[in-house]
Order: structure tokens, then sequence, then C-alpha cells
């Protein structure tokens, strides 16, 4: 199994979509790296679980991923806004594909 990195840049909220990524048979591992600067992210899942530079978003699994959807959302609590006027939003995506 040949397996290849790719990486995506986003400066809003996003989802990820597994089932959309062309010419895949599945992704093993997911990265999410938010820029140090930038305000948290939030899984949208009521989970309320914070990604930061420090507490990166990791998926590690044996078995492809094919199926499903992720979304994210940059968090904006209003004490984070009071010191930027405005907020930084950076992160960056990287998959391992299977092939």
């Amino acid at each position: 199994m040949k397996t290849i990195y790719h990486s995506e840049q986003f400066t809003d909220d996003f989802e990820i979509n597994f089932s959309e990524k062309n010419d895949c048979k599945g992704v093993v591992k997911l990265e999410i790296h938010p820029h140090e600067l930038s305000v948290p992210l939030l899984i949208k899942d009521g989970s309320g679980q914070r990604i930061t530079a420090q507490a990166p978003f990791v998926i590690n699994t044996n078995h492809p991923i094919v199926d499903g959807l992720i979304r994210f959302e940059f968090s904006e609590y209003p004490a984070l806004t009071a010191v930027h006027t405005t907020p930084f939003k950076k992160a960056i995506v990287r998959y391992l594909y299977c092939e």
C-alpha cells in the first residue's frame, strides 16, 4: 500500500468530508495544527474539545477512514477578541492518504 501526505490551509471554519477525497482509498492519519497566534479551534460535535498549537488534533489508524464528516470552527471568545480587534485564524490540515 502506497501512502502520500497532502496539506491544506484554512483561515475560516471548515469541514473534512473523507468520502470527497479524490484518488484516495482512505486516510490513515489526520493532523490539524492551528498557528501559534491563531484563536483555538473547536470540534463541532458537542464535545467542546479545543485544538491549539500546543494541543493539536491527531487521528492515527491502521484501518483507512473512507467515509465520515468532521466539522471545525474557530472559537471567538469575547476575551480573545477584546485583545485582538481582528482574531487571527489559521490552521494547517495534513492527511496521510492510501493510494
